[in-house]
């Protein structure tokens, strides 16, 4: 391709790493005013208190009586005056670093603006370079096995976060079933000890029911888990149930024996779902681990598929 060519696309590589630098210097410096502004905002309460400190000291109180009896008021008005001479220089300090970033912020903002358009003009040269290297012979057969590749590690990618996806939905799901029985125990317990009467058995048993819920929502949320697992070629076997039975020993009998027996049922429940949440969780982790190392993988083949595209001199 003529040298024109090469010399528009090293310009629109620099426009388009201008463009790149001034998007994360922007998200930076966001980031750094919201900090500053709650900053100047916390200063200015402390000022605000500090010179109140120093109001009190100016004015005829018991407190200044106490404190001229304990110390010297002259020494504690200075005292409160340099803490609040301190407060103001810090919220000045502050107030000028929040404006001189958001200084920074406009002008990379201008930068921007000027490289709006320097993405799209990067990627039509690439087309317009991949399209010539597709009309050489010595080149397509390199880049159609490149893009396959691609194609493949795509597909991988994107198995692999749809079953990391799913997996935390299942997870979130058993985790409030976890925290809705750990309620129940707790309810229970005041059931057995303190005997709560109806009351606390009645909040006992919503808790229960609301961790039936979840834990129905989890199993039917673990038919998705195991479909997007076994497309990336891996299984689970795991179900939670909690019997109808736990409620009723409470309301038809009384005594500390069905008490035990509902709150070991409640135990013995909050068991399973626990180490439903724990083998859950050692797949999610074990998934998200390999989807960021396929993520990596992938953007490398995109990289060097650019790359050869840039510099691939045709015969």
């Amino acid at each position: 391709m003529p040298n024109s060519f090469h010399l528009r696309l090293s310009d629109a590589k620099e426009r388009l790493f201008r463009l790149q630098k001034a998007e994360r210097r922007i998200q930076d410096l966001q980031k750094r005013v919201r900090e500053l502004e709650r900053q100047v905002i916390q200063l200015e309460i402390q000022l605000e208190d500090e010179q109140a400190d120093v109001d009190k000291l100016t004015r005829m109180s018991l407190t200044n009586l106490f404190h001229t009896i304990l110390r010297s008021k002259t020494e504690q008005l200075e005292m409160e005056r340099q803490q609040a001479l301190s407060a103001a220089l810090k919220l000045q300090e502050a107030k000028q670093t929040l404006a001189d970033t958001q200084s920074d912020l406009r002008r990379f903002s201008d930068d921007l603006s000027h490289y709006r358009n320097a993405k799209r003009e990067y990627d039509e040269l690439l087309l317009e370079r991949e399209a010539f290297l597709r009309s050489s012979h010595s080149s397509t057969h390199a880049l159609t096995e490149m893009e396959e590749q691609i194609g493949d590690q795509s597909i991988l990618v994107k198995e692999l976060h749809e079953a990391w996806t799913a997996g935390r939905r299942v997870l979130s799901s058993l985790e409030d079933a976890s925290a809705s029985l750990e309620k129940a125990e707790n309810w229970g317990k005041w059931d057995m000890w303190a005997n709560g009467g109806l009351v606390s058995t009645h909040i006992k048993h919503n808790h229960v029911d609301d961790a039936k819920q979840f834990i129905h929502n989890a199993n039917h949320q673990l038919l998705n888990f195991r479909d997007e697992l076994a497309d990336v070629k891996r299984s689970i076997a795991i179900e939670v149930d909690i019997s109808s039975m736990l409620k009723m020993a409470d309301y038809w009998f009384d005594g500390l024996i069905s008490d035990w027996i509902v709150q070991g049922r409640i135990r013995d429940a909050h068991d399973k779902v626990l180490d439903a949440i724990h083998r859950i969780r050692t797949i999610v982790n074990q998934l998200q681990t390999e989807h960021q190392s396929e993520s990596a993988s992938l953007q490398t083949m995109k990289t060097k598929r650019t790359s050869w595209i840039e510099t691939f001199q045709a015969g």
